[in-house]
């Protein structure tokens, strides 16, 4: 897919009277247009935003905690931004590891003003990127590049991290660019080289010994991967219609105008059918509810709160019958009685969290007595320790 990519400055301009644009993989891939219509031709147009512009980081977080968020990322980024959570756009990339996110964040304010600049324009947006991601170094690098002309500039340290700089001169690099590389130091990555452009004449070897790191003079090149993060997402996605829009307003749909509306009728009449059947399900099963619950009442009035007619009835059930000295499945008496005279000459037996173990039990059927038990609701297995052997038997599992 060919993107072409238009970079913004910052403050941004009242109008867009020159469009700086870069193609990747084009001859020339870069220039100047002065509107929309000029553009060289492309799948897609996205934004390169302002390194400045953007927060780029990640956040650790689950599934399940993305849900109960319900969108509101911002808050759990609030010790990180510089802005209330509620003025914030944030934006998550693919998961990495550990559920680990990529994470995007601009101004609402600003972004919206941008977007509104491009509408007046006539520019069809499909997507923004920090400018940071969209330049890298060559392979002898790594992931670490930078571009400084002095006063501003950027690092990419990574497919989707990076950040902006502001300081800085010829003999000592931003102090912003020495924090990130110490941290990740720090943290047992270290960058094996940085890619710098710069329209300065750079101490290089300077820069390498306040880096610990080798500083490697070079001019960024375009990135030929997929964009990593897209910050038009949410509210700000594009719309697409795609070729169901395109059909829906073509003459085709003449033709086909009767089938349509009879599968949309029968489509109808069988939501209405499902709607139906529904509510007179739920209907009988709150008589049926509360016909258990009157049951429950009845039989057990010194019971105050009712959660679970039918588990409830059964706890209580089993209540009486301990009380009368009934046996209940699982209990000592009735796992032993349930071998039914099967096992002869044990030289032992113990009864500890529902299993009824016995000790060197004389020859037995073991495939008759695994029979029997399971028409009780009991299983039974083999085991030897030493030269003890062993028959565990226990309930059935569900």
């Amino acid at each position: 897919m060919k993107r072409l990519f238009i970079s913004l400055p910052d403050p941004l301009p009242e109008s867009l009277d020159v469009l700086a644009w870069r193609l990747p993989g084009a001859q020339p891939d870069s220039g100047e247009a002065g509107s929309a219509a000029e553009l060289p031709g492309a799948d897609e147009i996205w934004l390169a935003l302002p390194a400045g512009r953007v927060l780029l980081s990640d956040i650790k977080i689950s599934r399940r905690a993305l849900r109960q968020l319900n969108g509101a990322l911002g808050n759990a980024m609030e010790d990180r931004l510089m802005l209330d959570p509620a003025n914030a756009h944030v934006v998550l990339g693919k998961h990495q590891a550990d559920d680990v996110h990529p994470v995007a964040v601009v101004e609402i304010a600003w972004l919206e003003r941008l977007l509104a600049l491009c509408r007046r324009h006539g520019l069809k947006i499909a997507g923004a990127i920090p400018e940071t991601l969209l330049w890298r170094g060559d392979e002898t690098a790594g992931p670490w590049c930078a571009r400084w002309n002095g006063h501003d500039g950027f690092v990419r340290g990574g497919a989707c991290a990076g950040f902006a700089l502001d300081d800085g001169d010829v003999d000592s690099p931003p102090l912003a660019l020495q924090l990130a590389l110490a941290e990740a130091r720090r943290r047992g990555a270290p960058a094996a080289a940085l890619a710098l452009e710069s329209t300065l004449d750079i101490d290089v070897a300077a820069w390498s010994r306040v880096l610990e790191c080798p500083v490697l003079p070079q001019t960024l090149s375009p990135d030929s991967h997929p964009p990593a993060i897209n910050l038009l997402q949410g509210a700000y996605a594009p719309k697409r219609g795609g070729w169901l829009a395109g059909f829906a307003g073509s003459a085709e749909l003449g033709r086909y105008r009767l089938a349509a509306g009879l599968a949309a009728a029968a489509l109808g009449v069988h939501l209405l059918g499902n709607v139906a059947d529904w509510a007179r399900l739920s209907w009988e099963n709150r008589q049926l509810r509360s016909e258990m619950n009157q049951v429950f009442k009845d039989t057990f009035p010194q019971t105050q709160a009712i959660v679970d007619p039918v588990l409830q009835m059964r706890r209580q059930l089993a209540d009486l019958r301990r009380e009368r000295g009934f046996l209940e499945p699982g209990d000592f008496l009735h796992a032993l009685n349930a071998t039914g005279g099967q096992v002869g000459g044990v030289a032992g037996l113990s009864y500890a969290d529902g299993r009824l173990t016995l000790t060197q039990p004389a020859a037995t059927d073991l495939d008759g007595l695994s029979a029997m038990l399971a028409s009780q609701g009991y299983q039974v297995a083999a085991s030897s320790e030493g030269s003890d052997r062993n028959l565990v038997i226990e309930r059935s599992r569900p």
